[in-house]
């Protein structure tokens, strides 16, 4: 195990073998829960796993979600209670997260038989999840996204520095997102936590003008992955694909995102084609698709009726 990489093994033991879980931490759970499964279901979502088909992706389907997406959803709740039991500086809530992190990747991949479904999205979710959990037992009134992801920055400050600029270049199980770092610099998820998910609030807005334009929450969310797809680095793209096609996905996104027919039946055919063409070209914006499920996140948070 990386020593860069910090656990907090005694918060892992005391919240998995029992513990008061308060009302307000399962509500927090049920909106990041509610995200994961909206985001998991969207349809269609070029070269990605939805109820059409399993994109650009061999191993999994959309059952292979459901499955990941349960299995996962109480650590959600988990992660809200460790941020309202925390005492002291909110940097040191990230230990506490990555340890019992830890046991979520584990079960997932037992409810998935090994297939990587959603790590990341525990990554984010219950980063998300503390912060709310951490605002909701200090402050009066209902969250606030600016707080949130304030929060957010708070509990990962330091972390590109500690987990990707310090990390030895011969270091065992490097994933592709820190392969692309040592490669071009990108740092991917980690540095999007880092900032606040700053792609993920405008996402966030995308599905926000859409739901009070009248368009329905489906179509606002493929909107929104498809910005989301002109602005970020995607490493699942990189690492597969190089930085030529990412230029390339993010035009023919762009395409549709200015298009003057956005939203309507004739727009959405045109998703469909760009999802038969991801997959024939085996693209899979999956950094995308995590960023659009954060939005959701952050949507319900602060949307909870």
């Amino acid at each position: 195990m990386s020593e860069r990489i910090a656990y907090d093994n005694t918060t892992r033991i005391k919240y998995m073998k029992g513990m008061i879980i308060q009302p307000i931490s399962f509500n927090i759970g049920a909106n990041i829960t509610k995200a994961i499964l909206l985001e998991s279901i969207c349809t269609p979502k070029p070269g990605l796993v939805d109820r059409n088909n399993s994109g650009a992706h061999k191993d999994m389907d959309i059952s292979t979600f459901m499955l990941s997406s349960a299995t996962i959803s109480h650590f959600m709740v988990i992660a809200a209670q460790i941020a309202i039991d925390h005492r002291g500086e909110l940097c040191d809530l990230l230990p506490k997260l990555r340890s019992v992190g830890l046991s979520a990747e584990e079960e997932m991949f037992l409810s998935t038989k090994n297939i990587n479904t959603q790590k990341g999205l525990i990554f984010s979710g219950m980063i998300i999840a503390a912060a709310a959990g951490y605002l909701a037992t200090r402050e009066t009134g209902s969250l606030k996204i600016n707080r949130i992801l304030s929060v957010v920055q708070e509990i990962t400050k330091g972390i590109v520095e500690r987990e990707l600029m310090r990390m030895p270049k011969d270091e065992e199980k490097i994933t592709s997102g820190e392969w692309i770092f040592l490669d071009v610099g990108i740092t991917g998820i980690r540095g999007e936590a880092e900032k606040g998910f700053p792609n993920a609030d405008a996402a966030y807005q995308v599905i926000k003008k859409a739901l009070e334009s009248g368009i329905v929450i489906e179509r606002g969310m493929i909107m929104a992955l498809l910005f989301l797809m002109t602005r970020v680095d995607d490493t699942n793209i990189l690492s597969r694909h190089g930085s030529d096609v990412l230029t390339w996905v993010r035009q023919e996104a762009n395409n549709l995102v200015l298009s003057e027919d956005a939203y309507s039946d004739e727009w959405l055919e045109r998703v469909r084609d760009l999802d038969a063409e991801f997959i024939n070209q085996n693209i899979s914006p999956g950094g995308c698709a995590d960023l659009l499920a954060v939005s959701l996140m952050l949507y319900y948070l602060t949307n909870d009726k």
